[in-house]
């Protein structure tokens, strides 16, 4: 990484003295940056975000410990930055330890353009690992190592929209494309239990007003950036926080919010529209450096120990705990939600699958991997099987991930008949045992080398040309034949 990030307000006279000299040469360009008052030891942070897209451009969030610009200060920071280059299709995530500062860059490549819509993004700090989610896929996660160890201070919470210098690392700032905006729908944010190792809600800001009693304004600048961050580029407008990169003369926002058709809100349960199609948003990864361990899952995966479905929590689907009581939870090497905490959301939301009575409204989950996922670590197989008919049905098996040890598969079911079906069911047969841990958007069962799946509530009805699909996860022993489906 290089030398980017702010010089912040409230640390010493000597760094207050270095704004002030900066703001001497005024940039031509003004950035937006917000930051929290609180500052929080470890945390679940979640962000309903739409991104900037051009080149040399970074949309961000990250937590920061306060002060850790100041020469010979320890630095402390996990970052979500996504670069605006190549048509806003990368994440990097990243933690900063270290005086020096030694960085461990991820890079992760999505399935479509982060800029063209909202998707929800989340970090997971803990004592004990760092991960990173986008529409509830886990792109990447570091256990331990002295990268996680090392972040030992309460760090504040942090948006900016930005314009780096450095060519090479985000491509070349082209100023003809302003404005640009990154747009936040909603943050929130999820205290951490050390001894129960759970998360607790604790609070959740919909933008409505921007609230002086959480954020502020920043109004500096620092080397690598060719904008000056202004206040005047943060604005408020249809419950939406809006971020602004313009140039000097342009501040501000006048323009129409881009609607999230996928966000839901705590204070109105009919804010997910019924009838929404998935924007789900499969991640390839890639990392700059060895120091850090990566481990490829998804948080959608299904608690094998759990017979109850799965939790819809404000429109996206997480496993339900088996152990724990109330709030989240991180069971089989997965976040979790009690059955308790999923319970008590508003219609329609709730628990969803299983037993349940709960109702989940008819959307197709934003967790589940975009059947066109461009998404593949490594495979010593064909990453995708063939399908067999059954009348106008057709199924597909895809692999999407496979880490070495483990695989998760992105099942597809295709009408390609002249009427609408009601009611699905498949068999995917395995080369061995398929070591299920987990799956999602499907009723799944089987024995032996045999995977069984049918429908849930929300994805049994399949129109002539259209298609839907779920995922599936598990174990194997460092070779992985894709499966063969039959829709029975």
């Amino acid at each position: 990484m290089f030398d980017k990030r702010s010089i912040y307000s409230l640390v010493t006279t000597l760094c207050i003295s270095i704004v002030s000299i900066g703001y001497a040469a005024a940039k031509p360009y003004k950035g937006a940056e917000i930051y929290s008052a609180e500052s929080t030891k470890y945390g679940r942070y979640v962000m309903r975000m739409r991104m900037a897209e051009g080149s040399g451009l970074l949309s961000t969030f990250f937590t920061y410990k306060n002060g850790s610009e100041v020469s010979g200060a320890v630095w402390e920071e996990i970052d979500i930055e996504v670069l605006g280059k190549n048509d806003a299709y990368q994440m990097q995530s990243n933690i900063i330890v270290g005086s020096p500062r030694q960085t461990t860059e991820g890079l992760h490549t999505a399935s479509q353009s982060l800029a063209d819509d909202y998707h929800t993004y989340v970090l997971e700090w803990t004592p004990e690992y760092v991960a990173w989610f986008i529409d509830g896929q886990q792109v990447r996660r570091i256990n331990g190592s002295n990268f996680v160890t090392g972040l030992v201070n309460p760090q504040s919470m942090r948006f900016n929209i930005w314009a780096s210098t450095s060519e090479s690392w985000v491509g070349a700032f082209n100023p003809s494309i302003l404005p640009v905006y990154q747009f936040v729908n909603y943050m929130e944010y999820y205290s951490y239990n050390t001894n129960s190792k759970t998360f607790t809600f604790s609070w959740r800001d919909d933008f409505n007003n921007f609230d002086t009693n959480r954020w502020s304004k920043a109004d500096w600048t620092f080397d690598g950036n060719y904008v000056d961050f202004d206040p005047a580029n943060v604005v408020i407008q249809n419950g939406t926080l809006i971020l602004a990169l313009t140039t000097e003369n342009a501040k501000g926002f006048s323009g129409t919010v881009p609607v999230d058709g996928n966000a839901s809100s705590r204070s109105s349960s009919s804010v997910v529209s019924s009838n929404r199609s998935s924007s789900s948003t499969a991640i390839t990864s890639s990392t700059a450096t060895s120091k850090s361990s990566v481990a490829s899952s998804s948080v959608a995966s299904s608690n094998p120990n759990t017979t109850g479905g799965q939790c819809n929590w404000y429109g996206t689907l997480y496993p339900l705990c088996t152990n724990t009581n109330s709030g989240w939870g991180y069971e089989n090497n997965r976040s979790c939600i009690s059955r308790s905490t999923c319970a008590a959301q508003p219609a329609p939301f709730g628990i969803v699958g299983g037993n349940s009575s709960v109702a989940s409204s008819s959307i197709q989950s934003s967790i589940v991997p975009s059947s066109s996922s461009r998404s593949s670590i490594s495979s010593n197989a064909s990453s995708v099987a063939s399908s067999i008919s059954t009348g106008g049905l057709t199924c597909t098996a895809k692999v999407v991930n496979n880490w070495g040890s483990g695989y998760q598969l992105d099942v597809v079911i295709n009408n390609g008949g002249t009427t609408t079906v009601n009611g699905w069911n498949l068999t995917l047969t395995f080369s061995e045992n398929p070591q299920r841990t987990g799956g999602w958007n499907a009723t799944i069962g089987g024995s032996g080398n045999t995977v069984t799946a049918s429908n849930v509530n929300w994805n049994g009805t399949i129109a002539p040309g259209q298609s839907t699909s779920f995922g599936l996860q598990g174990n194997h022993d460092g070779s992985f034949v894709v499966p063969t489906c039959k829709v029975n």
